[in-house]
């Protein structure tokens, strides 16, 4: 039982409270599939119903005050209220390196980003002021006869032996 997630489920379970009518049959049948754990289950319930029947141990009233008084004195206990409080934050701050990569990330990606920006821009600008240059550009009836052109390119070559006869 010992091994068994199930049987230290039980186990737990038993030490909280009673089990209900239906856990208790559930645990049987669990009981009835694991024989090697039914001895340990039944130590374990006699021990549970002996503890059950032992009165509550009196506490003395000033048990709170005793115990952080002995807290204090464990050496390697800081007080918050002693010149080292500041010791008792360093523990919370885990997490500011953690933000500080965040941050330098964020922010070495945006100012990049902002670089890829602007070099974009610059090189628009830098195309506009070409194309501003350019003073004569063909007018747009040099390509009213465009197809007639293009039929004109796929005519065959004329017969190489008859244009070096007429050289």
């Amino acid at each position: 039982m010992a091994n068994d997630r199930t049987g230290e489920h039980w186990r737990e379970l038993s030490w909280r409270r009673d089990l209900t009518p239906a856990e208790q049959a559930e645990l049987r049948a669990w009981l009835s599939g694991h024989p090697e754990a039914l001895a340990e289950w039944q130590a374990e319930a006699a021990l549970n119903r002996a503890l059950d029947q032992l009165p509550d141990a009196a506490v003395p009233s000033n048990f709170t005050a005793r115990v952080l008084e002995a807290a204090a004195r464990e050496p390697g206990v800081v007080s918050r209220r002693g010149p080292l409080r500041w010791l008792a934050w360093r523990g919370r701050l885990h997490w500011l390196p953690k933000a500080a990569f965040v941050a330098i990330f964020i922010g070495a990606s945006l100012l990049s980003h902002h670089q890829v920006q602007a070099f974009q821009r610059a090189q628009l600008a830098r195309s506009v002021v070409a194309i501003a240059d350019v003073t004569s550009l063909p007018s747009p009836q040099i390509l009213t006869n465009f197809e007639a052109i293009q039929v004109l390119d796929r005519t065959p070559p004329a017969d190489i032996e008859l244009l070096q006869l007429l050289k």
